[in-house]
């Protein structure tokens, strides 16, 4: 497998870059085919430890680590930008480009700088994508910008208005139209692409200059050799209508099209140049000095531009979000209803009851925003705890008790330390669609327990899958969201799909996002099998409701009569 090594360059030390690479980083999961090397600042963040410090890129040898190549003053302040911070900018962009061109990187994220600050050491200096062109002798490249809602390339860069008549020269705008066209068909196949005139009205045919006259008959050219772009559009028109039946807009100069795609993107934009010998993603945003060192400033974009290098990595821009990404910022408001206070009550009553202490060490997968390990941290309880959603943790961390957070998935190996109680709570059980990985569940979590643990879980039943959720439909209605809830059982598979549609207000319009959830209704009886095939032993099964041991009790009846059933389960324990 060919191991990819990512740069992640940090900008500006004195804007925002160091911090939203901290939050970037902070429980992003691993990948075999990988690695992460950020140059330049960064601020500490959950799961330090992974951080290895390094002096050169060659030893960045572990997709399992986030290596930092530090390049830094610390007399830089946040918020105080000046000649030595962006001497530092300029340094680290020197680093990696010579890195990336000797092939020791495959791909580099840029983090905002502010070109003022760079070119009062440099004052040549006009941008990324204008630097790495000149550094690579890419003959020809082109900025492009890739959102949820439409997708963008420029014809010129940086220029002043006054100077794009002149850059809009016939060989050069042929050039680039080649280079968008062959660079965007290899990620969006039958990619459908319209080009923006350049003057109001699309030059009234020549009323308003000559520009959009030339566009056009340039564009009736590569027709003739099978390159497709509609156009010229009058700006001023075109996104109020015909943009949403094209998947790239081609614009001539920098703010024509920008304006627009900020405005809707916000912190989903990623900047990608096209036409360089590796892959280059930046964030669209700036440095930010206003909110720099604050603590506030969102990591999303960065985030969007790291998957996106991956994608283009792999020769795809197409991507699949995790469940519980939309949904984590609304989690822990629709679960209100949940007495977490009583499942702690109960959890450490069934293990004080067995062993007469409280536990020493607790380990709690999939946590979610960590409710549940919260309240046992409040108690002054050691706990370490995990979850698949980076979004879920990091709401996870901002709360008073927050414990030892990890982002892992439940069935990944589980820490090298022993834990004298291991949780996993509130139907997290029941995403395990297979018997085979309840089978991985249950070997991980034995072993990761002392010679006497315990491991506690709960399902939601058939009766309350029945009862509540088959056929489901709810609709909130909040200021700003909204949020559809339907859930389906398939009698066939035991598997019931709950589909999360929500409308989310971005300026003026309403932005869709879909999660899908899929949970398999166990049977008590099945649960049972599965356990009798490990080492652990069956101590208790309990209602939250009722304070009976229902280990006795007919699987029929317990699948007919509750609405969720906890799991107590002992290793090393005396079989009654």
């Amino acid at each position: 497998m060919k191991i990819n090594k990512i740069a992640i360059t940090s900008g500006d030390p004195a804007g925002i870059g160091p911090e939203i690479c901290a939050k970037a980083l902070s429980f992003l999961k691993s990948s075999p085919d990988r690695i992460i090397i950020v140059y330049g600042r960064i601020e500490a963040f959950h799961e330090q430890e992974k951080l290895c410090k390094i002096t050169r890129v060659s030893e960045a040898v572990s997709p399992l680590k986030l290596y930092w190549l530090e390049i830094d003053d610390n007399r830089v302040l946040p918020g105080k930008p000046g000649r030595l911070s962006g001497k530092i900018a300029y340094s680290i962009l020197d680093k990696v480009t010579t890195d990336l061109l000797s092939g020791k990187l495959q791909a580099v994220v840029t983090g905002p700088v502010a070109k003022s600050a760079i070119r009062l050491s440099q004052p040549d200096f006009i941008g990324h994508t204008e630097y790495f062109a000149r550094r690579s002798q890419a003959e020809n490249v082109v900025m492009s910008f890739w959102g949820p809602y439409f997708n963008l390339a420029l014809l010129t860069t940086h220029l002043p208005v006054c100077d794009v008549s002149r850059e809009l020269d016939r060989n050069r705008i042929k050039k680039q139209l080649r280079l968008i066209y062959k660079q965007v068909s290899r990620l969006l196949p039958l990619c459908r692409m319209a080009m923006l005139a350049v003057n109001p009205h699309a030059g009234e045919d020549g009323a308003f200059g000559s520009d959009d006259i030339m566009l056009g008959k340039i564009l009736n050219e590569l027709r003739k050799v099978n390159i497709h772009i509609d156009g010229p559009f009058p700006a001023d028109a075109f996104f109020a209508g015909p943009a949403v039946h094209y998947d790239l807009i081609i614009s001539a100069y920098h703010d024509q099209g920008l304006i627009p795609f900020k405005m809707i993107s916000r912190d989903e934009g990623v900047n990608v140049t096209l036409g360089l010998p590796f892959v280059r993603t930046s964030v669209d945003h700036g440095t930010a000095y206003d909110i720099a060192g604050k603590g506030i400033a969102s990591e999303k974009s960065l985030l969007q531009a790291l998957n996106m290098a991956e994608r283009l990595l792999k020769g795809t821009i197409s991507s699949e979000s995790d469940n519980y990404t939309v949904f984590a910022p609304y989690y822990d408001q629709y679960m209100s209803h949940v007495n977490y206070q009583q499942w702690v009550r109960f959890i450490l009553k069934q293990y004080s009851k067995r062993y007469h202490h409280h536990p020493r060490q607790i380990l709690e997968l999939a946590c979610g925003t960590a409710s549940i390990s919260n309240l046992l941290v409040k108690m002054k309880l050691n706990v370490t705890a995990s979850d698949s959603s980076a979004e879920m943790l990091k709401i996870a961390t901002a709360k008073n008790f927050a414990p030892q957070l990890s982002c892992h998935n439940m069935l990944d190996p589980l820490p090298p330390k022993k834990f004298d109680l291991v949780l996993l709570i509130f139907d997290s059980f029941n995403y395990l669609l297979t018997h085979q990985e309840v089978e991985i569940l249950l070997t991980n979590t034995y072993h990761a327990l002392t010679q006497k643990g315990m491991f506690i879980f709960d399902i939601t039943t058939r009766r309350n899958c029945e009862e509540n959720f088959d056929g489901f439909v709810n609709l909130e209605d909040r200021e700003d969201n909204y949020l559809i809830h339907q859930s389906d059982l398939d009698y066939n598979t035991n598997i019931q799909t709950t589909k999360l549609t929500f409308f989310l207000k971005k300026g003026f319009l309403f932005e869709r996002k879909d999660e899908i959830h899929q949970q398999r209704i166990f049977t008590v009886a099945d649960i049972k099998y599965l356990i009798e095939k490990t080492p652990f032993i069956l101590s208790g099964i309990f209602s939250p409701d009722h304070t009976d041991n229902l280990l006795q009790r007919n699987p029929e009846i317990l699948d007919n009569t509750y609405t969720r059933l906890f799991f107590i389960l002992e290793k090393n324990a005396v079989s009654k």
